[in-house]
């Protein structure tokens, strides 16, 4: 699919995901079952290992809902991934594995939809990179409204956080908010995060890539 296709289709599905409310969209891709990792849940894992808009679907998840969207310049999956944060299969690298990749300018934000309906004590993780031109300073906040209001109650320790310099395109790091001490985001519908990017992400060249992003949760 072109660059300009895909960007196209990702807007809409940004605009829906903060103008709408989440129980009114719909998705093609079903939701497995979650898995069970001891006393925590998987309910949510995007490896995007496949180089379409279904990547921008979980891999696993709880609910249909469960999407993310870039309102920056475009996006595309590129290779190499990495098994940092890897679930199941993926903690092996293989032939295909990819991330996704969110290319400057990053003029809106990325945004991560996940209801977590049915659970609490929520941990969202997730591996990143940049390139040397790609925004090293990111911000991170949550709605519990689905995206009427942000806020960053419960990460306000870390809602401000920094890549380190790489001079390669595979030095992933992983990030890891806990926002268990917020009752609001237990067994809520309307659950989203949103990253927007700071220093970098003006610039016309470069890009920052995710991969791996996992949600953990405890059935209440």
């Amino acid at each position: 699919m072109k660059k300009h296709l895909l960007s196209t289709i990702l807007f809409t599905l940004g605009m829906l995901a903060i103008a709408s409310c989440v129980k009114d969209r719909t998705f093609t891709k079903s939701a497995p079952p979650p898995i069970n990792t001891g006393n925590d849940t998987l309910l949510y894992y995007w490896d995007f290992n496949t180089d379409s808009i279904s990547a921008m679907l979980p891999t696993i998840g709880i609910s249909a809902s469960a999407a993310v969207s870039y309102l920056g310049a475009s996006f595309d999956t590129v290779q190499p991934g990495t098994t940092v944060n890897a679930q199941g299969y993926d903690t092996t690298a293989h032939a295909g594995d990819a991330a996704l990749r969110l290319r400057n300018p990053a003029s809106g934000p990325f945004i991560i939809i996940m209801p977590t309906t049915g659970y609490k004590n929520i941990v969202l993780k997730f591996a990143e990179d940049h390139t040397t031109k790609g925004a090293t300073v990111n911000m991170i906040s949550y709605t519990v409204n689905g995206g009427a209001s942000w806020k960053t109650d419960a990460i306000s320790a870390y809602s401000t956080y920094n890549l380190d310099s790489v001079s390669t395109y595979n030095g992933f790091q992983l990030f890891s908010f806990d926002f268990s001490s917020d009752d609001s985001v237990n067994n809520n519908a309307l659950f989203q995060v949103r990253i927007d990017f700071g220093t970098g992400a003006t610039n016309t060249s470069g890009n920052d890539r995710f991969d791996n992003i996992t949600l953990f949760g405890i059935a209440k």
